[in-house]
């Protein structure tokens, strides 16, 4: 089943029974910026110089990246990758989540914290897509093989946002460090790739540095 990656990071922030999301607010940062280097490996969005703009406004089909796409080719003034990563935020959620939901990879519980306070969780209804996502991402960090360019960018994501230390949270964490430091550096040979990338982990690190690094119980 094919699935964004804003939907894969989903996928590996959620705790499989409970539903409950790891690093939450790191992970909602992660999907938006998804987002934008799914549309990029998609040709339709580019760096020009500083900016990030659209190049082909063809839509996908996949409804959470066309609702991008759509903004950022019909904006108004020129902006940097980073401030369309802090403004999709909540729009690239919401379709991450959807996604997984309408795919039937994860289901909706409601219930009340503390018996008081309404929350949704998102336990997984279809383990077979993420055991698919962990195989490539093994492959690449700890057996050493050349990712594509959909799971090199997923990399990115979660080395930038510090979901990796969940991911591969029984490995060697200063190899997994090492080897994912290669990728993110040394994969992208397109200079507007790289630069894009480059900007992609700016934010991410930029936020993960003000966040407390932690679990938190609260619903996505």
């Amino acid at each position: 089943m094919e699935t964004t990656l804003g939907e894969q990071i989903m996928l590996l922030s959620l705790d499989d029974t409970s539903g409950a999301p790891h690093l939450q607010a790191q992970s909602e940062y992660m999907i938006s910026s998804a987002s934008v280097l799914e549309l990029a490996l998609a040709a339709r969005v580019r760096m020009d110089g500083d900016h990030l703009v659209a190049t082909d406004p063809t839509p996908l089909g996949i409804p959470v990246l066309d609702e991008t796409l759509k903004r950022i080719a019909g904006q108004d003034k020129r902006e940097d990758a980073q401030a369309w990563i802090f403004r999709l935020k909540k729009e690239a959620v919401e379709g991450a989540r959807q996604g997984l939901l309408d795919k039937g990879v994860i289901r909706e519980e409601r219930a009340r914290r503390w018996g008081i306070f309404p929350t949704n969780r998102y336990p997984e209804a279809d383990g077979t897509v993420e055991q698919e996502v962990r195989r490539k991402l093994t492959a690449a960090v700890l057996e050493g093989q050349e990712p594509d360019a959909r799971t090199a960018a997923l990399l990115v994501l979660l080395h930038s946002g510090g979901l990796h230390k969940l991911v591969f949270a029984e490995a060697d964490q200063a190899a997994v460090e090492k080897r994912m430091a290669e990728l993110t550096e040394g994969h992208w040979a397109e200079p507007a790739m790289k630069q894009l990338v480059d900007s992609v982990f700016v934010a991410l690190t930029a936020h993960s540095a003000s966040t407390a690094v932690g679990v938190t119980n609260t619903g996505i």
